[in-house]
């Protein structure tokens, strides 16, 4: 598939705060929206409002940039 994913190592991760957590990811998802990329699912979703913790931050801020979901609920697309 060729996609790039969000890897920091655990040991990195854990010693991190939630905000440096928070600002890690919207740095990796920015640098996504800026190079136009497909934006695939690690799970497929029905329903957002399902959906909690980080994902669901994650979907919030795609969706505030513009984004919906996909029919197949696999990708968020433009």
């Amino acid at each position: 598939m060729g996609a790039k994913r969000f890897s920091i190592p655990t040991d990195v991760w854990n010693k991190m705060s939630k905000a440096e957590q928070w600002g890690a990811n919207k740095k990796f998802l920015d640098r996504m929206i800026k190079r136009g990329d497909d934006i695939v699912l690690s799970n497929p979703v029905k329903n957002v409002k399902d959906v909690s913790g980080a994902f669901r931050k994650e979907l919030d801020y795609l969706m505030g940039q513009g984004f919906k979901l996909s029919d197949d609920g696999a990708r968020l697309i433009k």
